[in-house]
C-alpha cells in the first residue's frame, strides 16, 4: 500500500492489533461555564490531560490525541497478543487512574475548583498507523477506536468499560480471579446497532475494605441488560 498523505497527516500503510483507550472528563462543560477566568480553565485541563497522560506512561502506554475533553492513547507492548501480562497492565492502568483520582481532587478542592470524575474505555483490535509531520507524533484510525469510543457511553462516572474484543482475550486468564468482570447486553437498534457487547471492570486487589467496594460499585452500571445509551444516567458523583 502506497503512503498517503493529506494536511501533515501521513498514513504508513501499516496496520497493527493494539489495546486502546478513551477517557472522558464527565461534566467538564458544565463545570467550566461556571468558573471564573481562563486560568481556572487552563489549570482544569491542563490538570486533567497531565495527570492521565503521567499515569498512562507509567503503564507503558502512550497518548494520542486529546479530543475536547476526551484523551485517547494505546498500549504499543499489546501487539504481542501472547503476552497477556500487558493486557492486564492496561486495565491496571484504567483502575490506577480511577484511583488517584481522589487526590487529585483534593487538590483541585484547594484552588476551588471542580473535582475530576471520569468514565475509561478499552478494547482491542486491529488499527491503521498515522504519522504526523515529523515522523514522530503517532495517529491511530479503525473500526476498533470508533467502537472505543462509543462504548465509553456505557460507563457510569467513575467506571471502566472493556469491549467484547479485549474481553475474550483476558477471559482466557486468570484476570476474572483478580477483577469483577459484569457484562452489559445491548440491543442492536439506534446507536448500538454495531455494538454486541460490552463489560463493567472492577478490580477486587484494590477493594479489600467492604466501604470502598460498596463505593466503587455504585459509579457502575447498576444493571446487566442496557437498551440504549440514552437511557443510560451519567451522573457525576462527586469525591475528594
Amino acid at each position: 500500500m502506497k503512503n498517503f498523505s493529506s494536511k501533515g497527516i501521513r498514513f504508513s500503510g501499516d496496520s497493527i492489533k493494539s489495546c486502546v483507550g478513551f477517557i472522558d472528563l464527565v461534566d467538564s462543560t458544565k463545570n467550566t461555564i461556571t468558573m471564573e477566568g481562563l486560568d481556572y480553565i487552563r489549570k482544569y485541563y491542563s490538570t486533567f490531560i497531565n495527570s492521565v497522560s503521567e499515569n498512562v506512561k507509567s503503564y507503558s502506554g502512550k497518548g494520542i490525541k486529546n479530543i475536547g475533553d476526551c484523551l485517547l492513547f494505546y498500549f504499543p507492548k499489546t501487539t504481542d497478543v501472547n503476552n497477556i501480562g500487558v493486557f492486564i497492565e492496561a486495565i491496571e492502568c484504567g483502575c490506577k487512574i480511577l484511583d488517584k483520582r481522589y487526590n487529585i481532587n483534593q487538590e483541585l478542592s484547594k484552588q476551588q475548583l471542580p473535582p475530576f470524575n471520569y468514565r475509561i474505555s478499552m478494547d482491542y483490535g486491529l488499527v491503521e498507523v498515522a504519522l504526523g509531520s515529523n515522523n514522530k507524533e503517532v495517529d491511530l484510525f479503525g473500526s476498533v477506536v470508533n467502537e472505543c469510543a462509543k462504548i465509553n457511553s456505557l460507563s457510569k462516572s467513575n467506571g471502566l468499560v472493556i469491549g467484547k474484543n479485549l474481553y475474550n482475550l483476558l477471559i482466557k486468564s486468570a484476570f476474572g480471579k483478580e477483577f469483577e468482570i459484569s457484562e452489559i447486553k445491548l440491543s442492536l437498534d439506534g446507536y448500538n446497532k454495531n455494538l454486541t457487547s460490552c463489560y463493567t471492570i472492577i478490580d477486587n486487589r484494590n477493594l479489600l475494605i467492604a466501604n470502598k467496594r460498596d463505593e466503587a460499585l455504585k459509579h457502575q452500571v447498576p444493571s446487566n441488560e442496557i437498551k440504549r445509551t440514552s437511557q443510560i444516567e451519567n451522573k457525576s458523583t462527586i469525591s475528594y
